[in-house]
């Protein structure tokens, strides 16, 4: 291992152990922290603890630090392109909610180490310094904004003081409230403050960009710049319900099906009482993977690598050579679990909490998939290289891959199979902000071997109603699922960003069971328009991707009755990155910090 990698490997590891005092803090005071308590939260051994810090106090006295230089660092960045005044008091706002020290955990570090001000002259030393910083800058700020006012200039700090009060109150109340954090709304009382006494920073947001800075669509610099790829992943993704499956795959206690993607695994079984549960696929001990594609496991969840074994809720039941581990608790090992709901029998988990419900965000389709009898779909098997663990990888953005999934412009050209299908009568709507997609089979039946079979074999389906013999229905689940229900049968499948220009997509057949002669052929008959389909997409996908490094690769010219769909899709990402507004590529490292500025600034507008 080279210096350099020794070197990097100490800090995080000091990182960590800094994070894990921060946690530790949170839960049992500062009088209560140990080498011992943070070595097993870190699950590390007090020995390796005492090596980085030497005493408590050294640890201790670095996490108050680091918790200094952290809150001086994101002022910094906030501050960094203020010209006036109402911009710094702006920055010095934002900061105090800052997400990246804006937490309950970090909060409560901050106040016990004030509580020790008096006592200890080192962290009074440390912590004056923080409060001199946030203090000249107020005081400045509110002087400089006031200076016309007919407010008596010894009043000046008293208003000053009246802003940090109000932050400090804040963080208190957070701090003992069982409410998620909302960052946003606190920021708004502190502006509603200022404006109280004459002060708005309503309009002084750095980044509000012009009109004509603005695009309508996305931007192509985002779907080359790795920075607004990793912000995708950050915020569309992880946040986002994902299909993992549906419950007739896991039918049994201990039954199991697996995913992998955004840099985050998941697995999902059945517990003895029957109900489904999902945990992160990471062991608790050494973090290795515990399962691997689907099947079921007799007992217990088994980690192959050390035999750590858990229960079907995720406790931890067993450690092989346990005398190694003295003081292991099987709470604070327990696999974590993740966010579940099953909808119509399909299983959805989603890597990062809060946000809309399934339920309600599917809300809308309700009518469309009633008659289809979801939850009592199987899997349907054939062909096997639409299973989920045999995905289909593209060198494309993923954006791409929906930008022609969205639209029907290209079916009576770019895919004679589907048009001789259904492609005089194919429409796309929407229900609220879902997309939905109806091509119903053409009066005549056509002459391609595979159209005219599959039209000839189709019979009548007593749960569907006449309307639903002949369409062929696709329903957009943002970010990057697409549900494709046929009358015999329904196919799911979902863009898997792996990075800035590979995308996986996975998918799979589910059917009704129906014994009757003909079906399966039927059924062989769609994966074979599809699959043509498919293969008739991924060249334009590509065709597209490597154009976007050409010189005169034009500029967005969408129909404005067949491409309604890409602009809709678009705009649904705009909404939640605004930072994708903006025509040109903002400056390198601050992609993440202008999107959330942009974000707090539209909802300050809307709120308004």
């Amino acid at each position: 291992m080279s210096s350099t990698a020794r070197m990097i490997s100490h800090k995080d590891r000091r990182k960590d152990l800094i994070l894990a005092t921060i946690q530790t803090i949170y839960e049992d005071g500062l009088s209560s922290v140990t080498l011992a308590k943070v070595a097993k939260r870190s699950d590390l051994s007090a020995g390796i603890v005492k090596f980085y810090f030497k005493s408590k106090k050294n640890l201790l006295l670095d996490t108050l630090v680091h918790l200094q230089k952290e809150y001086l660092d994101v002022l910094k960045q906030w501050l960094n392109h203020a010209e006036n005044a109402d911009q710094k008091l702006y920055g010095y706002i934002h900061s105090c909610f800052d997400k990246r020290i804006y937490t309950k955990e970090k909060i409560a570090a901050w106040y016990a180490f004030r509580s020790e001000f008096h006592a200890n002259k080192i962290y009074r030393e440390v912590l004056a310094k923080v409060g001199k910083v946030e203090s000249n800058l107020v005081n400045n700020c509110v002087s400089e904004l006031l200076i016309d006012s007919d407010i008596p200039k010894e009043n000046f700090e008293v208003l000053a003081g009246g802003l940090k009060g109000l932050v400090n109150c804040i963080w208190q109340r957070t701090l003992t409230s069982t409410k998620i954090v909302d960052p946003l709304a606190d920021i708004e009382e502190c502006e509603q403050y200022l404006a109280s006494i004459g002060i708005s920073t309503a309009n002084n947001t750095r980044h509000i960009p012009a009109e004509s800075e603005l695009s309508d669509l996305l931007p192509f610099w985002t779907y080359k710049n790795e920075e607004f790829f990793d912000l995708e992943i950050e915020r569309l993704f992880k946040p986002n319900w994902m299909l993992v499956g549906h419950v007739s795959e896991v039918p049994n206690t201990g039954d199991y099906l697996t995913f992998e993607g955004f840099g985050e695994r998941a697995l999902v079984v059945r517990n003895k009482e029957g109900k489904i549960n999902a945990f992160h696929n990471i062991c608790r001990h050494r973090g290795s993977t515990i399962l691997v594609g689907q099947g079921r496991c007799r007992q217990s969840l088994t980690c192959p690598f050390h035999g750590w074994r858990y229960d079907f809720n995720g406790k931890l039941q067993f450690v092989p050579g346990k005398q190694g581990f003295p003081d292991l608790d099987p709470n604070l090992h327990s696999l974590k679990e993740l966010d579940l709901e099953i909808w119509h029998g399909f299983i959805f988990i989603r890597f990062v909490s809060g946000g809309q419900t399934l339920e309600s965000q599917l809300l809308p389709i309700e009518n469309e998939v009633l008659e289809y009898r979801l939850e009592e779909l199987q899997p349907y098997e054939e062909p096997s290289h639409y299973a989920f663990d045999n995905s289909e990888s593209l060198p494309v953005n993923w954006k791409i891959y929906h930008d022609i999934d969205n639209e029907g412009y290209h079916v009576p050209i770019g895919h004679p199979t589907l048009h001789q299908l259904y492609g005089q009568s194919y429409t796309d709507s929407y229900v609220r902000e879902i997309p939905i997609s109806k091509g119903y089979f053409n009066q005549r039946i056509g002459n391609l071997w595979s159209v005219k079979n599959y039209r000839n074999l189709m019979p009548t389906f007593e749960h569907l109603s006449k309307d639903r013999h002949d369409l062929w229905l696709y329903i957009g689940v943002f970010p990057n699922l697409v549900l494709a229900l046929y009358p015999e049968m329904m196919e799911i499948y979902m863009s898997m960003p792996v990075s800035l220009t590979q995308t996986n997509v996975i998918g799979k057949c589910y059917a009704l069971p129906d014994n009757r002669r003909g079906i399966e052929a039927l059924r062989y008959l769609n994966r074979r328009i599809n699959m043509k389909t498919a293969a008739e997409d991924y060249f334009y996908m590509n065709s597209m991707q490597s154009g976007l490094n050409s010189s005169v690769f034009p500029q967005w010219t969408l129909s404005q009755t067949a491409e309604t769909g890409i602009r809709a899709y678009h705009h649904a990402i705009q909404a939640r990155l605004p930072v994708a507004k903006l025509k040109a590529k903002p400056q390198r490292g601050k992609i993440a910090e202008i999107n959330d500025e942009l974000a707090a600034s539209e909802l300050a507008r809307v709120r308004r």
